[in-house]
């Protein structure tokens, strides 16, 4: 069959999707609690309902992936994976509307998760039941993966990929379904952080001239970094964005009487594949060490990173998955195909790791993901539903 888009336009529900997308966003599943399973058990039945094969994978007590499939009628052919994770950030205040109601308001969904990401997860839920529709006359397999933990510390992607790694099965494509706008991202910049403390010599303040006040040596490294930002940008990579630091947290002194004596703060650091973690630690060091010369004082610093790497990710243009992926966008009314970068990172760095080309895709903007009065178009919730049901046949089609 090729009349992909007919057929598909002929079952699609404008409406379910935008249901489904209300129902999520009203099962709190914040990162860690027990909404997680409550919201892996609402896919479930949904799933059962219409005869979609489910699995459990436990993770740990009480927390489990979902994992789903679809099977081609017609025997072996290709696999394509969807992703998504069922946890959020915990709900915090400053709210307009109910961060658990699902409202709709100017075909805005706000809720907590709204965003980032239940908006995607109902628009690949809903690409499955229509795939099933389909899937006597389609070749290999959709697999659904969605995962605990992605919010704190990827156990849930983690566990996922031991089982993959031991078992014969293979993944061809995959496609996470974060906020890029509808956009086409071919990866994500690497992130980690480092610590960072300073260290002076503590007095009277009535006789500062007689301490070495860290603070006030750790601004100046803060300043620097700040400054080097801007030349950081000539190693931008076209597809990912540039490498960055960024100083976000701060902690120094015991009193205003007391020359300080420590400083620390810690740098969120980005990567790309021409500026990786190595470049960062030196790049840290040098700026550490200009201030001391600068200064002319011999203080002592300790740096230390303190957040794992996630490394990045990125993949080529010219697979065939991106050229799917575009015709498909291109077929939705309103729609055009554009690549942009992922300004955050995500779990696409484990598939592309397992060696599983992914790209990353879904409503919403990444803006709006963890604040207050968090929302998706709802368009964009059913375009990506269609979006991802014509990718899916497409693969699985064989074209």
């Amino acid at each position: 069959m090729s009349e992909w888009k007919t057929l598909l336009d002929n079952e699609f529900d404008l409406f379910e999707p935008i249901n489904l997308a209300q129902s999520l966003v009203r099962i709190e599943s914040v990162s860690g609690g027990s909404g997680e399973n409550a919201i892996a058990r609402f896919i479930a039945n949904y799933f059962i309902d219409y005869g979609i094969a489910v699995e459990w994978q436990e993770v740990e007590s009480n927390r489990a992936n979902l994992v789903a499939e679809v099977q081609g009628g017609l025997g072996e052919g290709p696999c394509i994976l969807f992703n998504g994770h069922l946890d959020t950030v915990p709900v915090g205040s400053g709210w307009k509307y109910p961060p658990l109601g699902g409202e709709i308001v100017n075909n805005r969904l706000y809720g907590r998760g709204a965003c980032d990401m239940k908006g995607a997860l109902a628009a690949m839920i809903y690409a499955a039941k229509m795939i099933s529709l389909f899937a006597p006359y389609l070749y290999g397999r959709l697999k659904l993966l969605f995962v605990v933990d992605e919010e704190q510390d990827n156990l849930g992607i983690k566990k996922w990929l031991e089982v993959y790694k031991k078992t014969q099965e293979v993944v061809d494509y995959a496609v996470v379904g974060e906020p890029t706008g509808l956009n086409i991202s071919l990866g994500h910049r690497g992130v980690a952080a480092y610590r960072v403390e300073i260290r002076g010599k503590s007095c009277h303040a009535a006789v500062a001239e007689r301490g070495i006040n860290a603070i006030y040596l750790a601004l100046q490294v803060i300043e620097a970094i700040q400054r080097k930002n801007a030349l950081l940008r000539a190693f931008e990579d076209p597809d990912l964005g540039s490498p960055a630091l960024s100083v976000g947290v701060i902690h120094g002194g015991l009193a205003p009487n007391v020359v300080p004596e420590s400083c620390v703060f810690e740098v969120d650091v980005r990567t790309v594949p021409e500026f990786p973690l190595g470049e960062v630690n030196k790049l840290l060091k040098e700026l550490i060490e200009e201030v001391r010369e600068t200064s002319q004082i011999p203080f002592e610093y300790h740096l230390v990173q303190s957040i794992p790497h996630l490394p990045p990710a990125k993949i080529p243009r010219s697979l065939p998955i991106v050229d799917l992926l575009s015709r498909s966008i291109a077929e939705v009314p309103g729609e055009i195909p554009t690549f942009s970068p992922f300004p955050a990172s995500c779990e696409a760095s484990f598939f592309v790791e397992a060696n599983i080309p992914t790209l990353i895709f879904g409503p919403g903007k990444i803006e709006e993901a963890h604040s207050a009065n968090e929302f998706v178009s709802v368009t964009e919730i059913v375009a990506a539903s269609r979006i991802c049901s014509l990718l899916a046949l497409r693969v699985l089609g064989g074209e």
